[in-house]
């Protein structure tokens, strides 16, 4: 028996019981979920499911609140303040599109205090995002600080968007999914959102994304917690793309 043909046998029986072959987190502490969008069938899961701070993962629900609320556009222009960031493509004007390819969260930052107080937890409660606390403050509260989701709270969000199923407008919904971060390969393309932190003393690396390939389509989702090198969200959508390659979805 080839081992080819025994790696196909085993892929196949951990694909049944829900298991994600070989060590996607990479022995780092965390949680990894691949959900079928047309059932929400979780097909693979490893790790443990907790709330952690969403990070930059925050700018696809804050991006539906802005369409939503109509204060962001596809051609709005977005003024560079001045202030200076360590990343040189953040220290320019920016539009929709760039501000979430760049992940600049001085914008995140200006569209939340443009919603207010109110707004934001009107529509973190519409869409029962995590613990819905920004008592953090309008500027800081998904920043490792007081808003809180976990992985099957961000799969759940991410398939009632790609479904348009969120109590917002329909065109926001299109809107959001259309300023995603797309990264392809071959016929397989995801959609998606990095975030990147630090929590309880170690690097915060979070992934959410819908992979569609010739398997299907599906949420992927990832989270990690443990020392890596650069931006951990860069990391954790690097582990997810791995993945996906070793399992020939990629």
């Amino acid at each position: 028996m080839s081992r080819l043909f025994l790696k196909t046998i085993i892929t196949s029986i951990l694909l049944l019981v829900g298991m994600a072959s070989g060590d996607v987190l990479a022995g780092r502490k965390g949680c990894y979920l691949l959900i079928r969008l047309k059932d929400n069938r979780v097909v693979e899961q490893a790790g443990a499911n907790r709330r952690l701070p969403p990070c930059s993962t925050f700018k696809v629900a804050a991006a539906l609140m802005s369409f939503d609320a109509k204060i962001l556009t596809m051609d709005r222009v977005f003024r560079w303040n001045g202030v200076k960031d360590s990343r040189p493509e953040v220290n320019q004007d920016q539009t929709a599109a760039t501000w979430m390819e760049r992940s600049v969260v001085w914008v995140t930052q200006l569209l939340t205090q443009e919603l207010g107080m109110k707004r934001v937890k009107a529509y973190l409660a519409q869409f029962a995002y995590g613990n819905q606390d920004f008592t953090g403050g309008l500027t800081q509260a998904w920043l490792t600080s007081s808003l809180l989701i976990d992985s099957r709270e961000q799969a759940r969000f991410l398939s009632d968007l790609w479904h348009e199923k969120l109590p917002v407008s329909t065109q926001a919904q299109k809107q959001t999914k259309q300023i995603l971060v797309v990264q392809t390969s071959g016929k397989s393309k995801l959609s998606g959102k990095t975030g990147s932190g630090t929590w309880e003393g170690t690097d915060l690396g979070r992934y959410v994304g819908v992979l569609q390939c010739p398997q299907g389509e599906y949420v992927v989702v990832l989270d990690f917690q443990g020392k890596c090198k650069g931006p951990g969200g860069l990391t954790a959508r690097q582990m997810v793309i791995d993945h996906l390659r070793e399992k020939g979805m990629w």
